[in-house]
């Protein structure tokens, strides 16, 4: 049985969805899953994607975003995990999410509240590892107010609203566990 049909949360999910997939497919996995002949060279396909991620690593110098297999220091090797999750589980569940949101409009089950749970407490825990390495960039290359900016303006946003998300998704989960309880007790008393 599907809840939660038409609901202004449901809309800030799709919101959150229509936002997350360009970012996913052309900045976060951008050289990780297309071939650079499709964002590298003037002209290309994605070579605007590829631009606006330039700017972004001149601007920043964010060794996140820059971070690749062939690059590598031992210390963000994690990167290469959470690249991982982020092409076979986010990217997936955010087209679904949008699929059974927009296409389908049948509002969340059970299952996919569980599902966009655990996306959500992802998304909240990966950028909340994102958040503290940078608390441990050299000083000398990320003055303060940079490492700030990167912590509480770029990186911030995306820990906080999937913590909103994950506590919406468990609310739903703890009214559909309350509901079935109680017509459990109700059945008991016949």
């Amino acid at each position: 049985m599907a809840t939660y049909i038409d609901t202004w949360r449901n809309k800030v999910w799709i919101g959150w969805f229509f936002m997350q997939l360009p970012i996913i497919l052309f900045m976060d996995l951008l050289d990780y899953i297309w071939p650079a002949s499709l964002y590298q060279p003037a002209g290309s396909p994605l070579h605007a994607a590829y631009q606006l991620k330039e700017w972004y690593i001149q601007k920043y110098n964010d060794p996140i975003v820059q971070w690749s297999a062939e690059t590598a220091s031992g210390h963000d090797s994690w990167m290469g995990l959470f690249m991982h999750l982020e092409a076979f589980f986010l990217l997936p569940t955010v087209l679904y999410g949008l699929y059974r949101l927009v296409v389908q409009r049948r509002g969340t089950s059970g299952c996919d509240e569980l599902l966009l749970f655990t996306y959500a407490l992802e998304v909240a825990f990966t950028t909340l590892v994102c958040i503290y390495d940078t608390s441990f960039l050299d000083e000398t290359l990320y003055p303060p107010a940079i490492k700030r900016e990167m912590q509480f303006q770029l990186y911030g946003p995306w820990f906080v609203l999937p913590v909103l998300g994950a506590i919406d998704m468990a609310s739903r989960i703890l009214g559909r566990i309350k509901a079935a309880e109680a017509a459990l007790s109700s059945k008991k008393l016949q």
